[in-house]
């Protein structure tokens, strides 16, 4: 595990789409104090510039723009016809979703932000583009808000579930990589909720031992298995669900002395998963067997994010509050593994329409 470059910022990241050379953004992190105690906040675009034998370890932004409100989240969508480079998409703790050019932010053109919506009655926590249906988004926060938009038509999103069956923050969203209308959320209220976007309606919820869920990663390779994270110091584990048989986690994952903050999940190879949390660790697992392969070097602050590049699985980044976003190669830790498929009684589409229709505890 080599580390490669850094970025001088604490900062909400997330990578470039593209199979190009890797780019990542940042967004100046809500509830964070920089060094020089500045209230400024910035959405920043940084080249690794991985292919240049001279530069140094850390990195200077190639773009720079001051935002009205700080991130607590930062995703970026693949390119299409309007935006060679996508979207960048921007969870403020104003309540604010801000969409911007990634072509208009490199050039710098002053016409880079695309949109600003305010449906949210508190703060964005959490958002995340479909990964089958790109042009979907999904933004979540206080008060179990939960909104699903079509950024054509950014001005007109539906809202999920209601104000009173949850009104814990959410915390986390993923989206299925298989199923493109399912989608799980997880919170402050120890839920998961797995939500069908086809009826608009809850298809089943999971009972996270009634703790807290900080981050929520669904298999690769599995549309019926997702993992949770708990930032619980008391019991800071990665569950493991099958949602064939949601009554009880199909494995625990223990590892972590303080809490956990954030999953990411190889999607080339299933058996490689980062988590990183308030023990100031960053820990690679097998997620199938429960086994730690290692982890990277300690910081000296919580690692509060960690995300896999999604093209090359030897990159992957991690942000901590000592100020720093850490890129660096995992080796391969596991190269001759092979997976055959596991046999399915129902297929995707059909276990989450059937589930629905099971009695579900919603205590």
């Amino acid at each position: 595990m080599v580390r490669l470059r850094e970025i001088p910022r604490t900062a909400a990241f997330a990578w470039s789409p593209g199979a190009g050379k890797p780019i990542l953004v940042t967004g100046t992190r809500a509830g964070a104090v920089d060094v020089d105690f500045s209230d400024e906040s910035k959405l920043e675009l940084w080249d690794l510039a991985l292919d240049n034998q001279q530069q140094g370890l850390e990195l200077q932004p190639v773009a720079s723009i001051s935002t009205d409100a700080r991130f607590y989240d930062v995703a970026w969508g693949p390119p299409n016809e309007d935006h060679p480079r996508g979207i960048i998409a921007g969870a403020l703790e104003n309540g604010s979703l801000d969409l911007w050019d990634a072509e208009k932010l490199i050039a710098g053109d002053s016409d880079a932000l695309i949109s600003q919506t305010s449906k949210h009655s508190g703060a964005i926590k959490t958002l995340e583009f479909n990964p089958l249906k790109p042009q979907i988004l999904a933004t979540a926060g206080a008060k179990g808000e939960l909104f699903i938009y079509d950024v054509n038509d950014i001005a007109n999103p539906f809202r999920l579930g209601n104000a009173a069956a949850r009104s814990d923050d959410i915390e986390c969203l993923a989206w299925n990589q298989k199923v493109s209308h399912i989608l799980a959320t997880g919170g402050n209220g120890g839920f998961v909720t797995v939500w069908d976007l086809k009826t608009k309606k809850a298809s089943l919820t999971l009972n996270n031992n009634r703790k807290a869920v900080s981050s929520i990663a669904w298999d690769p390779n599995n549309s019926t298995k997702l993992l949770t994270a708990t930032p619980d110091d008391n019991a800071p584990v990665i569950l493991l669900w099958n949602l064939r048989n949601s009554n009880a986690p199909e494995r625990t994952l223990q590892g972590h002395e303080s809490g956990i903050l954030s999953l990411s999940w190889c999607q080339q190879d299933a058996d490689i998963l980062l988590s990183s949390g308030k023990d100031n660790r960053t820990i690679v697992w097998n997620p199938s067997t429960g086994e730690r392969y290692g982890e990277l070097p300690e910081v000296t602050n919580w690692t509060f994010l960690t995300r896999f590049n999604p093209h090359n699985p030897n990159l992957s980044a991690t942000a901590s509050f000592d100020g720093k976003i850490t890129v660096q190669t995992l080796q391969n830790t596991n190269p001759d593994t092979t997976k055959a498929a596991a046999e399915k009684n129902l297929n995707d589409e059909d276990f989450f329409r059937a589930a629905q229709d099971q009695p579900q505890d919603a205590s």
